[in-house]
C-alpha cells in the first residue's frame, strides 16, 4: 500500500508541475501586451538594446556599476515597438519569430540577472562572463532571424 501512495503522490506532483509551467508559459502577444509601447520601429528598438549591452561591457570593463545598472535596467524594462515585432517577418515565419522573441527575452533576463549579481559583488571576472553570455544571446538570435527579415516598420 505504502508503494501506491508514494507513486500516487508522485504521479500527482508531476501533473501540478506540469501544470504551473504550462500556465506560467508566456505568449509573444502577452510579453508584448505586458509592455510599455512607444513610438519606435522594431530597429530603434534593437539599437536600444545594443546601447544598452554597451553600457554593461563598458561598465564591466572600467569597473563602473552605473553604467552595468543602466543597461540592465533598459533590457529589463525595454518597451515594445509600436507595431508586433513579427509583423517584419514572411507570414510562414512568424510564428518561430514569436516563439524566439519569447525565449531570448526571458534568457536575457537571466543573463542580466548573472552579471548584476557578480557587478553587486564586485565579481568582474564573472560580470564579464555574463557579458559575454547575453552577447552570445543576442548574435544567436539575430543569426538566426536577421536574413529573413521581409519588412521593415515604418
Amino acid at each position: 500500500m505504502r508503494k501506491y501512495n508514494f507513486l500516487g503522490t508522485l504521479v500527482l506532483g508531476t501533473a501540478i508541475a506540469c501544470t504551473s509551467l504550462v500556465a506560467e508559459e508566456k505568449t509573444a502577444d502577452d510579453l508584448v501586451a505586458s509592455m510599455q509601447k512607444e513610438d519606435i520601429t522594431y530597429a530603434q528598438l534593437m539599437s536600444g538594446m545594443g546601447m544598452a549591452y554597451e553600457s554593461i561591457q563598458n561598465g564591466v570593463i572600467s569597473m563602473n556599476k552605473l553604467l552595468v545598472d543602466r543597461g540592465i535596467y533598459f533590457i529589463r524594462t525595454h518597451p515594445a515597438p509600436k507595431q508586433k515585432p513579427w509583423v517584419i517577418m514572411d507570414k510562414e515565419d512568424q510564428e518561430g519569430f514569436k516563439a524566439m522573441l519569447v525565449y531570448y527575452d526571458k534568457k536575457m533576463d537571466e543573463d542580466v540577472a548573472i552579471i548584476e549579481k557578480a557587478a553587486q559583488q564586485k565579481d568582474w571576472i564573472k560580470a564579464y562572463e555574463g557579458a559575454k553570455e547575453l552577447g552570445n544571446s543576442c548574435l544567436s538570435c539575430h543569426m538566426a532571424s536577421k536574413n529573413n527579415v521581409k519588412y521593415v516598420m515604418k
